[in-house]
């Protein structure tokens, strides 16, 4: 008997799969803070400081990208100034919101396959007297976006921090002077009747509290020119007179406004027959610590 057999084969068709290609945007590790020191001179004035956020594209396509700024306000300082942050597309509004609830900081950043750049910032802190000495911080959020959508792809943290240093300055109002000192004339001194300054003030500005300190050259004497005569005199400051013998101070334990604090300042000087005549004179040094 023969036996008859048919075999059944089977084929299939083995087709290569080819993953899609697809953009996978990420931010690049690097610096995460923004310094900006004001230095010893707060006259009204800029800082300007430049940064630059990097971001690639790990993906197969093309990326169509826009960076979203925000602020958290959890790991911020409630008193840190108002500032100007200028991105690709010019000036930034920085809010508190959710980054996908906010305008886009800059235009389409472009990013090809595999690729990378970095996106240019510049923040602006205005300074001036008025500001209390400290550090300040500003934490701000970046979030990468489609251009097509507002759901964060991928964030990163970056700081602003601000440096107010503690420093004072002195101007001299109601006296004449040059090369900075200011130079008090009481004219002629009276024999017989009190002799009183013309009020002149020294204005202080100081992002501190602060010591204001008079020191008198002759001990709180006008000593004549060309002679060993002296004529004593009372130096008043805010209406107190003060110990010039040994120098005088006052101690103010807050930091001042924009215009600074003015302390009125006059010299008397009691008559007295005995005088010899001549040119008197002292050298009072004024000098204001911050403290």
């Amino acid at each position: 008997m023969r036996r008859f057999c048919r075999y059944l084969g089977f084929a299939s068709l083995i087709v290569p799969g080819h993953a899609l290609a697809e953009c996978r945007p990420s931010f690049v590790d690097g610096p995460r803070e923004v310094r900006l020191a004001a230095g010893d001179s707060m006259d009204q004035r800029q800082l300007t400081e430049p940064f630059r956020i990097m971001v690639r594209n790990d993906g197969d396509s093309e990326c169509r990208l826009r960076l979203r700024v925000t602020r958290d306000l959890g790991a911020s300082d409630a008193s840190f100034p108002n500032y100007m942050l200028n991105g690709p597309g010019g000036n930034i509004s920085v809010t508190s919101a959710s980054p996908a609830d906010v305008s886009s900081g800059g235009g389409v950043v472009i990013l090809q396959p595999h690729g990378r750049t970095s996106v240019g910032y510049t923040v602006n802190v205005p300074v001036n007297w008025g500001m209390r000495s400290g550090d300040y911080r500003q934490q701000l959020v970046f979030a990468l976006s489609e251009d097509s959508s507002n759901a964060p792809l991928d964030e990163v943290q970056l700081r602003l921090k601000l440096e107010i240093p503690a420093t004072a300055r002195i101007r001299f109002a109601g006296v004449g002077g040059e090369g900075g000192a200011a130079r008090i004339d009481l004219g002629e001194l009276s024999t017989t009747m009190r002799t009183v300054s013309q009020p002149f003030a020294v204005r202080v500005l100081s992002t501190s509290g602060y010591q204001l300190r008079f020191t008198s050259q002759y001990g709180g004497m006008l000593r004549r020119i060309d002679g060993p005569d002296v004529i004593p005199y009372r130096l008043f400051v805010d209406g107190r007179a003060f110990n010039m013998a040994t120098g005088d101070q006052i101690n103010v334990g807050e930091h001042t406004g924009s215009l600074g604090d003015v302390h009125g300042i006059s010299i008397t000087v009691d008559p007295d027959p005995t005088w010899h005549a001549g040119k008197y004179t002292d050298r009072v040094t004024v000098a204001v610590t911050p403290i």
